[in-house]
């Protein structure tokens, strides 16, 4: 075993899923634990006890601190449960360090003492000079993770000249597990700003919960994130259409958004507001490249938007033929195509109206009884079209047809186009 070179080693590390596994290496001999340290403790996966433990381990070595470049963080909360009386000389230099007044540095100590998780978190978070990735279980009002990731994300002093989240690009945050739980948008606006940041997943979001925080980082501006991907995912409610973080973005590139019209469990439920998104998404018409809109179809216990005299329908997109970068369009038939009664917009006559010519993928949900005229685009390679029609569709003469048998001629016109189609009846 001595006599396997570096890279061996490296890669015997890289291939070994449990943690546990990967840290008896270190006790091996010393030339392992020199070599394999970083590697080993690159990833940290821990829940809301373990935080302090792992502060402390870093003040008494700082390079474990420095290896961290992806941590997972799961079971804490901003609330002090079972309060006790911890000795934290160790980290009162810290506390100096990130205070901006004798009053926050005590209410700070005495939180700590007690074992507040998210007063330890904020010092966690301050150790890792290089952390890349973090994913996280979220809790409601997180003071002093505001705390940190604001005066971060504005380089406020005291973190005007040290590297905290400044090589942050992703965050993840996970409530998939948790269908009563909501977060107000604004509490991840200053991830926005972090300089390296590119990657937002975030789930519960919603933009109805009021929640003023004096501080700039909470407040929208446009244009000056390098965020490139947002992804709000299970059981979030964008009343406004996201669109402090959609406009916030220089160059957006992915948005991916699954509704759900519980914004907070059992009090209230909006439906989804798709001309809210598509205002939103026209600032990013130069770079958006894939844009997922999943309304799930709910209908009970929501509130819908009136339609002025002179507005489109409140569930029609709007066209996206200047986005000209698009190559991935996912929603649904309704919210694309402008099925509606008025007169007073023009209905779309043609695919070539509202799909940009760099597409290369159509999935379009909901589909029930339309018929789509279908133009050829450079790069159009693939349709899916979704359907919860089950029944058969009549006609004005002749028997009733199958959803597939009703799209004989698209299907067909496809196939002379070298397209491929995919019908998925759920």
């Amino acid at each position: 075993m001595d006599r396997l070179p570096d890279e061996i080693l490296l890669l015997i590390v890289d291939n070994i899923y449990l943690h546990r596994d990967k840290y008896q290496l270190l006790l091996v001999c010393r030339r392992w634990r020199s070599l394999l340290f970083k590697s080993v403790n690159q990833n940290v996966w821990i829940k809301g006890n373990r935080i302090r433990p792992l502060v402390l381990a870093i003040q008494g070595n700082p390079a474990l601190g420095s290896a961290i470049k992806d941590l997972r963080l799961h079971w804490w909360s901003s609330y002090t449960r079972k309060k006790e009386d911890h000795d934290i000389t160790s980290v009162l230099p810290l506390v100096a360090q990130i205070s901006q007044a004798p009053g926050e540095t005590k209410e700070w100590g005495d939180a700590l003492k007690e074992g507040n998780q998210d007063a330890w978190l904020g010092l966690l978070l301050l150790s890792l000079e290089n952390l890349v990735s973090l994913d996280m279980h979220y809790t409601r009002r997180p003071n002093f993770l505001r705390r940190v990731i604001s005066r971060a994300a504005m380089r406020e002093k005291p973190l005007d000249t040290k590297p905290v989240l400044q090589r942050l690009e992703e965050l993840h945050v996970d409530a998939s597990d948790d269908n009563k739980a909501y977060f107000p948008n604004i509490d991840f606006l200053p991830f926005v700003y972090l300089p390296s940041m590119r990657t937002l997943s975030l789930d519960s979001v919603i933009e109805s919960a009021y929640t003023e925080l004096d501080h700039q980082a909470f407040t929208a501006s446009r244009g000056t994130s390098s965020t490139m991907s947002l992804s709000f995912r299970g059981h979030s409610n964008g009343s406004k259409g996201m669109a402090e973080f959609i406009t916030s973005c220089a160059n957006l590139e992915r948005f991916k958004y699954r509704h759900s019209n519980q914004a907070i469990w059992a009090e209230q439920s909006i439906s989804f507001r798709p001309r809210a998104f598509y205002s939103a998404l026209c600032s990013q018409k130069h770079s958006l490249q894939v844009l997922h809109l999943d309304d799930r179809e709910e209908l009970t216990g929501m509130e819908i938007d009136e339609e002025g005299p002179n507005e489109p329908p409140h569930n029609w997109l709007g066209s996206f033929a200047d986005f000209t970068k698009l190559w991935d369009l996912q929603v649904s038939v309704a919210n694309l195509f402008n099925f509606h009664m008025s007169d007073r917009v023009p209905r779309v006559s043609s695919l070539k109206e509202i799909l940009p010519r760099s597409l290369k993928r159509l999935h379009l949900g909901r589909f029930q009884n339309s018929q789509l005229e279908l133009e050829r685009f450079p790069h159009f390679g693939q349709l899916e079209i979704q359907s919860r029609f089950m029944r058969l569709i009549e006609q004005d003469s002749g028997p009733p047809l199958t959803i597939k048998q009703a799209l004989t001629p698209l299907i067909d016109a496809c196939e002379d186009a070298g397209i491929q189609i995919n019908i998925i009846l759920w």
